[in-house]
């Protein structure tokens, strides 16, 4: 009874580890660079994956229907969004890109309702809400000073930014959970969505004239390739194939309040990682997202 939950929270640790990654390849590279060399990985990893536990390379006897919702939800996920939100990351910063993003479970319950008629019970309503608060309450934590150091031009844009990429996520959810209605494979799911991402990624840079370019990242950096690799393994395959199956055993809202606790989780990957002070409004955060978290499992 509590796979789809348990799934959720490994989604969310798997997606802290990509977040760590692309935090150090964003060093270096865009935001559509990012996505164009991470994204070919993980659908390499993913027809390998296929292969050993499916039996077949790729999932030819899909529906229509289940091919339009699943690439959607891939579309609006890995390209849209991420496009959004890594962009956020640099007008804004991760902190308020994060606090917005925040509110994309409860923006994705409510969708889910409307779209689905998936309903919540009371308890789940408490647990989600409180988890929300603790979530809230690490991210809005004020940086040295108090001072923000974004010009109003950029917090704004980062502001728009970070909002869009919320709703395309959270349509994403809505549109990921009809792909793997009826049990339908996670794995075959997942590949399905990242196929539409890169197919639509790899034209636009087409478009824009940038393919060589893109393509010379592959050869260049190793470092940065690494890290990449590293994403891609953690991200769309592993906390994407993650969130599809909790999908099918729990509801939207649920799901994705607890894939939402990567800020909780990246707190202690956060000081080893970046040398970074763990505070007490971090620990009291932590601790109510705990019991948030512990009430959604009743």
């Amino acid at each position: 009874m509590f796979v789809g939950k348990l799934a959720a929270l490994g989604a969310a640790f798997s997606f802290s580890i990509t977040s760590v990654c692309f935090t150090l390849a964003g060093r270096k590279l865009n935001a559509i660079t990012t996505l164009a060399v991470s994204l070919p990985i993980s659908w390499v990893m993913m027809l390998i994956v296929h292969q050993i536990s499916l039996g077949q390379m790729f999932p030819t006897t899909a529906t229509p229907d289940r091919w339009f919702a699943l690439s959607a939800s891939g579309i609006l996920a890995f390209v849209i969004s991420s496009y959004f939100m890594l962009n956020s990351y640099q007008y804004i910063g991760p902190r308020l890109t994060m606090l917005i993003a925040s509110f994309a479970p409860v923006l994705g319950a409510i969708l889910a309702w409307i779209f689905l008629g998936q309903t919540l019970p009371t308890h789940a309503t408490l647990g989600i809400s409180i988890v929300m608060f603790g979530i809230f309450w690490v991210v809005a934590e004020r940086t040295s000073g108090g001072k923000s150091k974004v010009d109003q031009p950029n917090l704004k844009r980062g502001i728009i930014f970070a909002c869009l990429g919320t709703m395309a996520q959270s349509m994403a959810f809505v549109f990921s959970s009809i792909g793997v209605s009826d049990g339908f494979p996670p794995f075959s799911a997942t590949l399905m969505r990242i196929t539409a991402g890169i197919v639509l990624l790899w034209v636009f840079i087409a478009v824009q004239g940038n393919l060589k370019s893109t393509l010379s990242i592959f050869k260049d950096d190793a470092r940065t390739l690494a890290l990449l690799t590293v994403a891609a393994l953690a991200g769309p395959v592993i906390a994407g194939s993650l969130l599809l199956l909790s999908f099918q055993f729990t509801k939207v809202g649920v799901s994705t309040t607890l894939s939402h606790t990567t800020a909780i989780m990246l707190i202690p990957i956060s000081y080893f990682v970046f040398k970074e002070k763990i505070s007490i409004r971090a620990v009291v955060g932590t601790m109510i997202a705990i019991i948030g978290i512990a009430i959604l499992f009743i």
